[in-house]
């Protein structure tokens, strides 16, 4: 079991504006929203609680509850050898700061604090997929895309797993993640293509 505490992510501001754009269909680029957007950014990165887990299964080593992530895609290259299951979070502070703005009635800047998290949680995922995918290497392995745990039940059974709690992610009864940015899903690990001689 790999844990891993407090490292550093910055938002990208073109990834935020495009996550804004999703929140409220037709962002447009303004000043007005360029500046909250960077203002943001720069608080959000003090108040980021970062932390992440992630461990390496065996085929057989994981609940069948969790074979999806074991099924072959189409263009993999063999079956897969292994399972990365992680979970990555930004922390509460950041959601902490969003029901304050939302509690004041500051639409914009819930809109701008709720683009950044989930910026940040995506790149808090890519940080520790890009760890597995150096570990996969050293051990000769090619591995897939990332995927993400397609239910409530999934991400809690991977988040028992990997204990989760240790870190403070956890699934309510509900099947909400907390913190709310958060991620978890899986990478699964190939065997190297053989080289014609």
């Amino acid at each position: 079991m790999n844990k891993i505490r407090k490292f550093r992510l910055s938002p990208r501001p073109s990834s935020v504006l495009k996550n804004l754009k999703a929140l409220t269909g037709d962002a447009q680029s303004t000043p007005e929203l360029e500046s909250a957007m960077e203002t943001e950014m720069r608080r959000a990165v003090d108040l980021f609680a970062t932390a992440a887990l992630y461990d390496t299964f065996e085929r057989g080593r994981t609940p069948e509850s969790l074979s999806a992530f074991w099924e072959k895609p189409a263009d993999a290259p063999a079956e897969p050898v292994a399972l990365t299951l992680y979970a990555a979070t930004i922390g509460t502070p950041l959601e902490e700061a969003l029901g304050g703005a939302l509690s004041r009635g500051e639409a914009l800047l819930s809109r701008v604090l709720t683009a950044v998290g989930e910026e940040s949680a995506e790149q808090a995922a890519t940080f520790v997929i890009r760890l597995a995918t150096e570990q996969a290497a050293q051990e000769g392995c090619e591995v897939s895309s990332r995927q993400e745990a397609p239910s409530p039940d999934v991400r809690r059974d991977v988040l028992s797993l990997l204990n989760s709690d240790k870190v403070g992610i956890v699934v309510d009864g509900a099947g909400h993640l907390s913190p709310r940015f958060t991620r978890v899903g899986g990478l699964l690990w190939y065997p190297p293509k053989k080289r014609r001689g």
